[in-house]
């Protein structure tokens, strides 16, 4: 079902805009099928930034006890509309650096993604760690991943300025870009509008400090970046094509480059561990 509303979503959209669609489309389904893999014996599970329950609202829609945790008073407001009648979810507003309301493995599974971690900035590294603590069971992170915000900010540089402005060795060096400010920050969010890019080797450390035991770290929806904007629209013609393209994206992420560049505008670099 899940697949079904993502193929949908980018078959409507406008032509000249299928990969960032797709793009989107594909780091979700792909998203989704990590999780499948690691729902066995849940029952309780928090989302860290869970927006309008893209993630949350489903798995409460399936039983699941669901933590819905989310630092934007606007988005929990819609979130709860749309969950209305689902017994299973609770409405939690916080910052994802101080999951002080959870004791320590309070959870069966924790998910924090679509960037959640990579936007509170300074603070990224804090936020993942508390997304640690209180796992019991799995957890599954996805961050931004350098190699992509590299890529991005070293395009928007010589875009704009014909060379290679000091920025973007901020981010090869440091993974650190620094946004323009905006009034809409959320209070998770650094409010300077600093991004947190990972390597593959520094999330893997944080989770290995937190005495995890590492299942998985690596791209998240590589092929999308590497394929053209023709072949993009084809995986957009019908559902049988997209999912298809999806599974193959799945596999090339495990099998062919689980150290690429991920997915070219959504977090692209996933984390999967679990409590020993």
């Amino acid at each position: 079902m899940e697949l079904l509303r993502e193929w949908e979503q980018c078959a409507a959209v406008a032509p000249g805009q299928e990969q960032d669609a797709i793009d989107d489309a594909v780091n979700r389904a792909l998203t989704w099928r990590e999780i499948e893999r690691h729902l066995e014996g849940v029952e309780t599970v928090l989302v860290v930034g869970a927006g309008l329950g893209a993630f949350s609202i489903p798995l409460a829609e399936r039983g699941y006890q669901v933590t819905h945790f989310d630092s934007s008073l606007a988005n929990l407001a819609i979130a709860q509309q749309e969950a209305d009648g689902i017994e299973s979810i609770s409405f939690v507003e916080g910052n994802a650096t101080d999951l002080y309301r959870f004791p320590n493995r309070s959870f069966d599974l924790v998910l924090n993604l679509d960037g959640e971690i990579s936007n509170t900035g300074a603070g990224a590294e804090q936020a993942l760690r508390e997304s640690c603590r209180v796992v019991g069971g799995t957890l599954i992170v996805t961050v931004i991943n350098r190699a992509q915000l590299v890529t991005a900010a070293a395009s928007a540089s010589l875009e704009e300025t014909g060379g290679v402005s000091s920025p973007v060795y901020v981010v090869f060096d440091n993974g650190e870009w620094q946004q323009k400010p905006t009034s809409g920050n959320s209070p998770g969010q650094d409010d300077a509008g600093l991004l947190k890019a990972f390597l593959a080797a520094e999330l893997r450390a944080i989770l290995d400090d937190a005495d995890l035991d590492i299942w998985r770290v690596g791209a998240l929806g590589s092929l999308v970046s590497l394929c053209s904007i023709d072949a993009i629209h084809r995986a957009c013609e019908s559902t049988t094509i997209f999912e298809e393209f999806v599974t193959l994206c799945d596999r090339f992420d495990h099998e062919i480059l689980p150290d690429g560049p991920g997915s070219r505008r959504r977090p692209g670099l996933i984390g999967v561990a679990k409590r020993p």
